[in-house]
C-alpha cells in the first residue's frame, strides 16, 4: 500500500502593524504597551502548534556567528540529511536561517522546540553541531528558498500542523509569493508611522503578483486596535 503524503502545515500570517503597515513597535510613541500585548492574546486564540519566523527576527532570541557555508556547497549538498529532534509536547519554533548564521545552544526557544530550515549550501559540520544539541534540521533547497519543500519535510516529521507565520516582512512576502499562506490575522494599531524604508508586513524582494483575500472577520479590541482576518484566495 502506498504511503499517504501528509498535508503541509496550515499557515496563518499573524502580525501587528501601524495603520500604514509598518512593523516597528519601538516607533509607536504614546501607544499603550497593553495595545501591543494584544498580539500575544490574539495568537493564543488560534491554538496553533507553533510559530515561524525569519533569521533576523530570531536574532532577538539567539546568538549569531559567521555564515556556516561549505567551501564547495554543490559537492556537499548530496551528503546532507535532515535531523528530527525530540519535540515532546512542546510547540514548534520554525526559523528559516538560509546560511547558518544562528548559533543556538539548545533545542528550546521560549518553551518551543527549535526547527532550523537551512539551505543545502551549509557545511556538514554545522548540521552535525545543531543535531548534537537536539535541534531539528530541515532543508529548503540550494538557495534556501524552497519553502514548500521545507513545509513538506515538516509535515513528514511532525504531521499536520497549524503554524503562525510571524515575520519579518521579507519571510512573509516569500510565503505569499509562493502561495503558502492560508489565512491572515492582522492587528492594526491606531498609529501612523509614515517613514519610508520601515519594514512592512509583506516585503517580497523579487517581482511577484499579489493575491486576492476574502474578509472573514473584523473585531474592535481594546485601545483602538482592530483585528482583521482574511482568507487568502490561492491562484
Amino acid at each position: 500500500m502506498q504511503a499517504t503524503t501528509p498535508q503541509r502545515p496550515e499557515i496563518i500570517c499573524h502580525m501587528i502593524s501601524s495603520l500604514d503597515g509598518r512593523l516597528l513597535p519601538d516607533r509607536w510613541q504614546g501607544l499603550p504597551e497593553a495595545a501591543i500585548d494584544l498580539y500575544e492574546e490574539v495568537a493564543e486564540k488560534y491554538k496553533a502548534d507553533g510559530w515561524i519566523v525569519g533569521r533576523k527576527t530570531m536574532e532577538a532570541y539567539l546568538p549569531t556567528g559567521p555564515a556556516a557555508l561549505a567551501p564547495q556547497p554543490a559537492a556537499s549538498s548530496a551528503t546532507l540529511t535532515s535531523y528530527i529532534g525530540q519535540r515532546g509536547n512542546r510547540p514548534l519554533c520554525v526559523c528559516f536561517d538560509r546560511t547558518g548564521v544562528l548559533r543556538p545552544q539548545s533545542d528550546e526557544v521560549d518553551g518551543s522546540h527549535l526547527v532550523l530550515v537551512l539551505s543545502t549550501g551549509v557545511s556538514q559540520d554545522h548540521v552535525t553541531a545543531l543535531a548534537a544539541k537536539g535541534i531539528t534540521v530541515l532543508f529548503a533547497g540550494a538557495d534556501g528558498d524552497d519553502i514548500a519543500a521545507a513545509l513538506q519535510s515538516l509535515a513528514y516529521a511532525f504531521g499536520k500542523q497549524r503554524l503562525l507565520l510571524e515575520g519579518g516582512g521579507i519571510l512573509n512576502g516569500a510565503f505569499l509569493a509562493k502561495g503558502l499562506i492560508d489565512e491572515t490575522s492582522t492587528l492594526i494599531v491606531p498609529y501612523l508611522d509614515g517613514q519610508s524604508g520601515i519594514p512592512t508586513i509583506y516585503d517580497h524582494q523579487k517581482e511577484t503578483q499579489g493575491q486576492l483575500v476574502e474578509l472573514v472577520g473584523v473585531e474592535r479590541l481594546d485601545h483602538g486596535v482592530v483585528w482583521l482576518r482574511h482568507h487568502v484566495k490561492h491562484r
